[in-house]
């Protein structure tokens, strides 16, 4: 069924386009022909009430909150870049009545994109980070506006209002936090403020028939603007992997969504059948200059609130990327490196144990109910533990020395290089390292206080020896 959608809407934008492309002598008659194709569209046939009214007044009061809270990330460069990819998607198609599309970068590290029902497209920072190319950016684009094109926020919001759980899904709201870090809980803060309703409808997506038909459009959109649509089925590949990474204890509201796995079929297939020899992809290299660059400051920052929220595994992919698309740089070499040194015992990526659904159950008992120290040492108590911590301490080493390597007077990868070796016993190297530490920071520094107490426990420690 869903194969037909795909099919179906990419005929639809095909005979859109042709008509597009009519003489302006017969500029009338192409523009009811592309009124013709999109008739029976649910967004074309789409008639406002009150409480459509009352939706919309609420996206335009989010988009004023988010920009007041400070969300929206302003970058010239970037924003030019993401409007082009965005117009390219829309093409020449008319915005429905009271849509204004807009693509806003929100300071975000969650990786899910979602569209208000005024045309608002928001991209947050986690995604954009986590996206390879051009026409992967355009894949999520394309699926975003095909919401607002076909109404999906309103035809929500009417089947969520006539449900008798509607009181139980914004208390959900209100106490969920997307992506469960700092900048996430920000965001959904100040949507709240505004309506917990709008903000579960966009954020946490839609139900499953209408993910489905976004899909499809979405497919079809960026397939007639010149992108390769297999990059869609990439895009649900990256988003498959990132959301088994760490454990997510937040609400979801449409349990019956379409697989990932089962979208990125649905997508190949598509792709398949219709991908032109001349389709754009957009290379790694021209992505990273035009996106990550700008956006490097949030991600760095995402980073370390995941190490505060008891997400290493998401900090290490992170940290990793930044450190491949720059590999000079020494600060992101030792953001790798405390990534890797706070994983401890756990694995980078999930075991196919956790992955089951046992293992999940399990998972969900540590969250809940074991601190992180707790689910360190039980990790210790196995051989796959022990050999696991160090494997990342062995990580870790390396991405700080490399980070001295690079700079040499790069005093913090010695103090972390300090930190690391006291935790692993190696109490003559932390004292080299915090002696050095010490030599380069300025006198008024305020961690040297911290740092004189753990050198002067190293050099009294009686077990203190070099690593061989």
């Amino acid at each position: 069924m869903r194969t037909c959608m795909v099919a179906v809407s990419f005929v639809v934008f095909c005979s859109m386009l042709a008509a597009q492309e009519v003489s302006a002598n017969s500029g009338a008659a192409a523009h009811s022909a592309v009124q013709a194709q999109v008739s029976n569209e649910p967004g074309a046939a789409f008639h406002f009430t009150k409480a459509d009214d009352a939706l919309l007044a609420e996206a335009n009061a989010i988009d004023a909150q988010y920009e007041k809270k400070g969300l929206i990330l302003h970058d010239p460069g970037l924003q030019a870049y993401i409007d082009a990819v965005g117009k390219r998607v829309l093409g020449d198609r008319p915005a429905p009545e009271k849509v204004t599309y807009r693509f806003l970068v929100l300071r975000d590290p969650m990786v899910n994109a979602f569209a208000l029902s005024n045309g608002s497209v928001y991209i947050p920072t986690g995604l954009l980070s986590l996206l390879e190319n051009e026409a992967q950016l355009a894949s999520v684009l394309a699926h975003e506006t095909a919401h607002v094109y076909e109404r999906h926020p309103y035809i929500e919001n009417r089947s969520i209002r006539k449900k008798v759980v509607v009181s139980k899904i914004i208390m959900a709201a209100a106490v969920s936090v997307p992506g469960g870090s700092v900048l996430a809980v920000a965001s959904a803060v100040a949507a709240s403020e505004v309506s917990n309703l709008l903000l579960l409808e966009s954020i946490y997506g839609y139900s499953r028939e209408l993910e489905s038909q976004a899909d499809s459009d979405g497919l079809a959109a960026m397939t007639v603007a010149g992108y390769d649509p297999h990059a869609m089925a990439a895009t649900f590949d990256l988003l498959d992997k990132y959301s088994t990474l760490e454990y997510e204890s937040h609400f979801t509201l449409f349990h019956d969504h379409p697989k990932p796995a089962e979208r990125r079929e649905q997508a190949i297939a598509f792709a398949n059948a219709h991908t032109s020899k001349e389709a754009r992809t957009g290379t790694t290299q021209d992505y990273l200059a035009a996106v990550l660059t700008a956006i490097v400051p949030a991600i760095v920052d995402d980073a370390y609130n995941d190490l505060e929220s008891r997400r290493p595994r998401t900090a290490v992919a992170r940290a990793t990327r930044l450190a491949n698309a720059f590999p000079r740089d020494p600060q992101y070499q030792l953001l790798l490196g405390d990534s890797y040194r706070a994983l401890g015992a756990e694995t980078a990526l999930p075991t196919k144990e956790e992955l089951a659904s046992s293992g999940k159950a399990q998972q969900r008992k540590e969250v809940l109910k074991m601190s992180e120290q707790n689910e360190q040492d039980a990790l210790l108590k196995t051989p796959e533990g022990q050999a696991t911590l160090k494997e990342n301490q062995a990580k870790a080493e390396k991405a700080f020395l490399t980070a001295n390597q690079i700079d040499p007077q790069y005093a913090l990868a010695y103090r972390e290089l300090g930190f690391l070796y006291e935790e692993e016993s190696r109490y003559s190297d932390a004292v080299a390292n915090y002696q050095r530490y010490l030599e380069l920071v300025a006198p008024n520094n305020l961690d040297r206080l911290r740092i004189r107490r753990r050198l002067a426990q190293c050099q009294n420690h009686p077990t203190g020896q070099a690593h061989p």
